[in-house]
C-alpha cells in the first residue's frame, strides 16, 4: 500500500469515529513563480479554526488550479470530500486534498491534546558537520546556503531540467540515483502531491538521517516514520486571515504559523491518540 493510499485511509477512518467540520474558507493562488519573492502556498480551513495549507510553486502541473476550482464552490463542503480529492491523478486535484488533510490532521491532534513539538531548526531537526554528504529531494536554496557555509558537499535532485548545475560543493541533478552517496537527506513535501513521494524514498533507506520538511507536511506522520522517515517538519496555522493576506502580498508566513518538528524516536502514533487502526 503506497503513501497516498495509507494517508487517505488515516482521514477516512479519522472521519467515521469523529465529526469533521466542514470547509469555512479556501484561498487557491494561480502560483506566478518568482525569483525575488517567497514560495505561495494554497489554504483550506476548517469551521474548527483549524486549517491546511500545500505548496503551489509546482509550476506547469498547477497552471489553472484557480479556474479549475472555485474557493467559494468549496466553502461548506465536508471536509473529508476534499479530503478525497487527494485520491486525484494530477497535481492540481492533489493539492486541494493534501491540503484538506492537513488541516483534518491538525484538528485532530489539538483534540487529542498532542503538543507539537517545537522546530529544532530550518533542516527539521537535521543536523549537519564535517564528514557529511547532504542529499536533498527538492531544492531548497536557503538550506543549501547553510551546509556550502559548514563546507558540507550537497547533491539535489530535481524534476526541472532548467535547474541543473554542478559546480564546486553543489550538484543539482535529474537522477535520484546519486543520493546514495549521500548520508543525510532531506525531502519536500512537494513529493506528496506530484506523487512520486514512494519512488523518492526508495533511493534513501540507507540515509543514517531522512527528514521531510515544508509547510505541506503537517499531515499524519505515520506512513512515513513507518518507512523510516526521521524528523517531520510541518506547519500549524495560526491565524488563517493573516496567511492569505501575506500570500496575496507576496511575503512569506512568519509569525502567522508556527513550525514544528515531529521524531520518530518519540511521535506516539495516532492508534495511542485516539484512533483504533485495526
Amino acid at each position: 500500500m503506497g503513501i497516498q493510499t495509507e494517508l487517505l485511509a488515516l482521514v477516512e477512518r479519522v472521519n467515521e469515529r469523529t465529526t469533521l467540520p466542514k470547509v469555512r474558507r479556501v484561498y487557491i493562488p494561480e502560483p506566478h513563480i518568482m525569483a525575488d519573492k517567497d514560495a505561495e502556498f494554497g489554504l483550506i480551513e476548517l469551521g474548527d479554526g483549524t486549517a491546511g495549507l500545500f505548496y503551489a510553486w509546482m509550476g506547469e502541473s498547477q497552471r489553472g488550479i484557480s479556474e479549475r476550482f472555485s474557493a467559494v464552490d468549496l466553502v461548506g463542503a465536508d471536509a473529508i470530500s476534499i479530503a478525497r480529492y487527494y485520491a486525484g491523478d494530477d497535481d492540481m486535484v492533489r493539492s486541494l486534498g493534501l491540503a484538506a488533510i492537513n488541516a483534518i490532521t491538525q484538528g485532530f491532534l489539538r483534540r487529542a491534546n498532542f503538543e507539537l513539538g517545537e522546530a529544532v531548526n530550518s533542516m527539521g531537526g537535521l543536523s549537519l558537520g564535517v564528514g557529511d554528504r547532504l542529499g536533498m529531494i527538492g531544492n531548497f536554496p536557503s538550506l543549501v546556503r547553510q551546509a556550502r557555509d559548514l563546507k558540507v558537499p550537497v547533491t539535489v535532485v530535481e524534476r526541472k531540467a532548467h535547474m541543473l548545475k554542478d559546480e564546486e560543493g553543489v550538484c543539482i541533478t535529474l537522477d535520484p540515483k546519486v543520493l546514495s552517496a549521500c548520508n543525510k537527506i532531506i525531502s519536500t513535501a512537494a513529493t506528496l502531491i506530484n506523487n512520486s513521494v514512494d519512488e523518492m524514498l526508495g533511493y534513501c533507506r540507507h540515509a543514517e538521517v531522512l527528514v521531510m520538511v515544508g509547510p505541506s507536511a503537517s499531515f499524519f506522520p505515520d506512513p512515513l516514520f513507518a518507512r523510516g522517515v526521521d524528523f517531520i517538519g510541518g506547519i500549524q496555522v495560526l491565524d488563517a486571515s493573516a496567511v492569505i493576506a501575506r500570500q496575496r502580498k507576496g511575503v512569506g508566513l512568519h509569525d502567522c504559523v508556527r513550525r514544528y518538528t515531529l521524531s520518530r524516536a518519540t511521535y506516539p502514533g495516532i492508534a495511542n491518540l485516539g484512533i483504533e487502526l485495526s
